[in-house]
């Protein structure tokens, strides 16, 4: 019996233990579990922090941007890897102490790099300004002199124009009609257009002294009464656009009045010989020299 009891004994007081043990370990779990709430609230505090660190950093380099204009490039470099941070620590669920080491270090050599690219700025900011006062003086006479250089340009330019003008030959009696070349090459007027075989422009080439002698080549343009060009496809240079043209003649200019006649024939006489008015254009040099007009009439006879 008495050992029973004793057995009994030992058995209430390791069930006691054991209680205590499970009441022990139930409060350490507790505790636990508020100290890891109370780490996990701090770590997100610190998260916040680092993003609004990094949102104000944000918006100092965006206002250097502006400022320090120099380095502006290696400023905007540095505001990208801003703003990939920014969205770098918003994604991260799973935060801890080594995280918020490693971002406040990104932190702080983002704002080393701001510092040195600020003295960079201000120092090159400096060197322009010494060179600026320096060259004052030598920019006064520069612009004095580009004044006078700007002021004999234009004159030379003048001269020039007037002389490339002057070698323009204008022409007189300046005639077109219709003509019919018959098989023998007589060449015969025409007013009816069925009959017409070309077109004559003729015209005189007056005396130039400044024009040196040698060849000189007029254009013919030649509009129907629809506006189509009639004869050559070619085109020349006036005015930096591109005319099309009905003829050319090359003639050897030597000084004195020359008479000129520009045949125009038709690459399909049905469709650009028409009744109606037809304008005439002459150019030499690139420029339009003369124009005039004649009909050309319905009917055979």
């Amino acid at each position: 019996m008495e050992t029973q009891s004793n057995n009994s004994g030992i058995l209430k007081v390791l069930v006691a233990l054991l209680g205590i043990g499970i009441l022990g370990l139930g409060y350490y779990t507790y505790d636990m579990y508020n100290e890891s709430k109370e780490t996990e609230q701090i770590l997100q505090q610190e998260k916040e922090q680092v993003i609004n660190e990094l949102e104000d950093l944000k918006v100092n380099y965006d206002q250097a941007i502006q400022e320090k204009t120099e380095v502006s490039g290696k400023l905007e470099e540095a505001k990208s890897r801003i703003e990939s941070l920014i969205e770098e620590v918003k994604k991260t669920k799973k935060i801890n102490a080594g995280i918020i080491h490693k971002y406040k270090r990104e932190i702080a050599a983002l704002k080393k790099q701001r510092d040195e690219l600020y003295k960079i700025a201000d120092s090159l900011r400096a060197a322009n300004m010494s060179l600026i006062t320096a060259n004052d003086s030598l920019n006064t006479n520069l612009e004095q002199q580009k004044q006078f250089n700007d002021t004999l340009l234009n004159k030379n330019e003048q001269l020039s124009e007037t002389l490339n003008r002057a070698k323009i030959l204008y022409p007189t009696n300046l005639k077109a009609e219709g003509v019919k070349i018959k098989k023998s090459g007589k060449v015969v007027t025409t007013s009816k257009y069925k009959r017409a075989t070309d077109i004559r422009v003729c015209f005189t080439v007056p005396k130039n002294d400044i024009l040196e002698n040698g060849p000189q080549v007029f254009y013919v343009r030649v509009l129907n009464p629809k506006g189509d060009v009639v004869g050559s496809n070619q085109t020349i240079d006036v005015d930096d656009q591109q005319v099309a043209i009905s003829a050319s003649e090359e003639v050897i200019y030597e000084n004195r009045a020359l008479k000129v006649c520009i045949f125009v024939k038709p690459q399909n006489k049905e469709a650009e010989f028409i009744k109606g008015n037809y304008q005439v254009e002459v150019y030499h040099n690139g420029h339009k020299v003369g124009t005039t007009d004649f009909d050309l009439e319905g009917g055979i006879f």
